[in-house]
């Protein structure tokens, strides 16, 4: 059997778990208070509005969206880079200089890492670790109510264009969060604030639906979603029948919104703490006393989203 077709979350959960001392189900690695997170992504994993300072900085974003939304204070940056010998210096500086200035805007330090030579496009793996801010978070149960940071399908919109070779229009919006995406810093305050409110955050660079199946394993619980916030742009396609809530599903992943999953009894702390920081919030769901799955009403859903070696699935 080959990698494609096995997928990657298939290889994760059947054969990586058998090795590692860290639960799959979870985006960060955490170790006597320290959260750890590597990620990365061959350079051709761009779009033509991109250019190299784009790539270095998205390429922290990814895995600051991890640790800001599982509640670690980010302090140190490792990259290795994989990198064409034809590729033009200023190219390279550029790629470096994004990686410097997101790591910065973070509170953190860039502190090198590894060069490699590579033919093709070349790659970056970008590595972070910090004080896990949360020494002690409750536990799960059922009933307890998930929330999303903001609207969903933003990343949707260009990939829709893209993959159309341009039949699809190019939402300006969805267009900026993709180039020069942010997470909030202020997620920090709300876990700072709320250790014995939030059981667990994470982010949906995966895709929501894949995010969401992963929360349930973890967890033991179903989930049960009543909204799903869409961007409108996205939310005029389906009402217009251009496209289907599924293709919005399956055609996701890198939106760096933060999943949150709070405590039943303490929700109205958990809302007012957010109203003062200023963070968008939506309640999407909740926790179920059933089998780990994730439905919509009363209907289980497929789980559909990106996977490193089959693509959207």
């Amino acid at each position: 059997m080959k990698l494609r077709e096995l997928g990657e979350h298939r290889f994760i959960e059947d054969i990586l778990s058998q090795y590692v001392s860290s639960n799959v189900n979870l985006d960060v690695y955490e170790e006597g208070g320290i959260g750890l997170k590597i990620d990365g992504f061959p350079i051709k994993y761009t779009f033509p509005f991109m250019d190299f300072y784009d790539i270095g900085w998205k390429a922290v974003i990814a895995v600051m969206s991890d640790l800001l939304s599982y509640g670690v204070k980010p302090s140190v940056v490792l990259v290795s880079f994989g990198l064409n010998p034809d590729m033009e210096v200023d190219d390279a500086k550029r790629l470096v200089m994004g990686v410097n200035d997101a790591s910065r805007y973070y509170g953190s330090s860039y502190g090198g890492g590894d060069t490699n030579s590579s033919t093709n496009s070349g790659w970056i793996d970008v590595s972070a670790f910090g004080n896990i801010i949360c020494k002690e978070r409750p536990k799960s149960a059922a009933g307890d109510l998930i929330f999303v940071t903001g609207k969903l399908g933003y990343t949707t919109s260009v990939f829709l264009w893209y993959n159309s070779g341009g039949k699809f229009p190019l939402d300006h919006e969805s267009m900026l969060r993709l180039k020069h995406p942010i997470v909030n810093r202020a997620l920090l305050k709300v876990h700072q604030k709320l250790c014995d409110t939030i059981s667990l955050g994470t982010d949906i660079s995966d895709g929501i639906m894949v995010s969401l199946d992963k929360i349930a394993r973890y967890v033991g619980y179903g989930i049960k979603l009543d909204y799903l916030p869409l961007t409108p742009h996205i939310k005029a396609m389906i009402d217009n029948k251009v496209i289907t809530l599924e293709d919005v599903l399956k055609i996701s992943g890198e939106e760096y919104e933060t999943i949150f999953v709070v405590k039943k009894e303490k929700v109205s702390q958990f809302l007012e703490v957010i109203n003062k920081i200023g963070i968008e919030i939506i309640k999407i769901g909740e926790l179920v006393d059933n089998y780990p799955q994730v439905s919509i009403g009363p209907t289980k859903q497929e789980i559909h989203g990106w996977d490193n070696f089959k693509g959207w699935f």
